[in-house]
């Protein structure tokens, strides 16, 4: 039986995310695991880019977007440091508090390429109920990793935000 020691979770922050977290939680305490926290943002599109760009200096985008990263930052360890409390009543996370990463790229291929990456041996995320129809044409990222990695994943059912 393969032994699970790192757990990567990647979350979109939507409202209804923490049944996947819970589970993230759970198996990580059943297997004494560490966590890592994922939250990938996708990068502008060529023509936002340019847009903003033409109405803000070069120093002021990267210090806006420097300020969002710091944002998301405290709003992810706010989420864990709420989580600890309401759920694992004040006890330590198993492992220690879980590494919170936010990475720009396209959510699916960072996903799998951060698992391979932190050599985790499993990934733990949500799948949001979608139509049969919208999947066959677009796909979830969730369908994306579970198609594209070579790390076990873990689906976890949410409800829509």
């Amino acid at each position: 039986m393969t032994e699970i020691n790192t757990i990567l979770y990647a979350t979109d922050l939507g409202k209804h995310t923490r049944p996947a977290f819970r589970m993230a939680v759970t198996l990580a305490k059943q297997n004494n695991a560490k966590i890592h926290f994922l939250f990938v943002i996708e990068p502008l599109n060529a023509n936002t880019t340019s847009m903003v760009n033409s109405y803000l200096s070069e120093g002021t985008v990267e210090e806006l977007y420097q300020r969002s990263i710091d944002d998301l930052h405290e709003k992810v360890n706010e989420r864990i440091d709420k989580f600890c409390l309401e759920e694992l009543n004040g006890e330590e996370f198993p492992g220690g508090k879980p590494v919170a990463d936010i990475v720009e790229g396209s959510p699916a291929a960072t996903i799998v390429k951060v698992a391979e990456d932190k050599n985790v041996d499993l990934i733990v995320m949500g799948s949001h109920a979608h139509s049969a129809l919208n999947n066959l044409f677009i796909g979830s990222v969730a369908d994306k990793v579970v198609n594209r990695s070579t790390t076990p994943v873990l689906l976890v059912p949410l409800k829509s935000d």
